[in-house]
């Protein structure tokens, strides 16, 4: 089995549950959730300018 394949399914393995859980809500719902959902500002730290 080439590498590529082994990963493939590991990352299914591992989500199984998820897209189990997930599977009836519908790509269209989860697209919408996301376009609707707000904008995390990124957090910036203030430095001291050296002069």
């Amino acid at each position: 089995m080439s590498i590529l394949k082994s990963e493939a399914e590991r990352a299914r393995a591992q989500y199984a549950n998820l897209v189990k859980h997930y599977r009836a809500i519908g790509p269209g719902a989860v697209a919408g959730a996301l376009a609707s959902a707000k904008k995390q500002k990124p957090k910036v730290k203030a430095t001291p300018v050296k002069a």
